[in-house]
């Protein structure tokens, strides 16, 4: 990883793990727990991410499989799983990847815009973004990933 690519005096891995947490227990009122396995290995996933553009340039993603989706949805719209349309389900999981990538826009140094969240495709067209950190979690039980990609200054 080039030096230009983490903050100078801050430990990124930190930070965004600590953000992480509460990030999600400020929006759903429980704790994440690391997973111990591959938990999102061979699974099809629902992906969400956010740009950072400015100082510091990279993406925030989050990866799930659809009933993580449906859970975190339930949990804060305080509905049933089998309550919630599609749409409701994309519209809680693009407002957390940008709650999440909003707070880590505020602990980059420097000025730096968020981008609109978006649906992820497949292949994330991040051409030559360095993996910074990864995290593998589960909700309830329910596996997801986040991933932060550092784009070439």
């Amino acid at each position: 990883m080039a030096a230009s690519s983490t903050p100078v005096g801050l430990d990124l891995a930190r930070a965004i793990s600590t953000l992480f947490e509460q990030v999600w227990s400020a929006a759903l009122g429980e704790h994440l727990s690391l997973a111990a396995d591959a938990c999102c290995d061979g699974e099809v996933l629902e992906r969400f991410c956010v740009s950072i553009c400015g100082d510091w340039c990279g993406a925030v993603v989050l990866s799930c499989p659809q009933g993580t989706a449906r859970e975190f949805a339930a949990s804060l719209l305080g509905k049933e799983r089998g309550e919630l349309s599609a749409g409701e389900i994309e519209a809680t999981l693009l407002e957390l990847v940008n709650i999440f990538g909003g707070n880590l826009k505020a602990v980059l140094p420097g000025r730096s815009e968020l981008a609109l969240p978006c649906r992820a495709p497949l292949e994330l067209p991040l051409d030559h973004a360095a993996l910074l950190h990864e995290e593998r979690l589960a909700f309830r039980g329910w596996p997801l990933r986040l991933q932060v990609f550092a784009a070439p200054r």
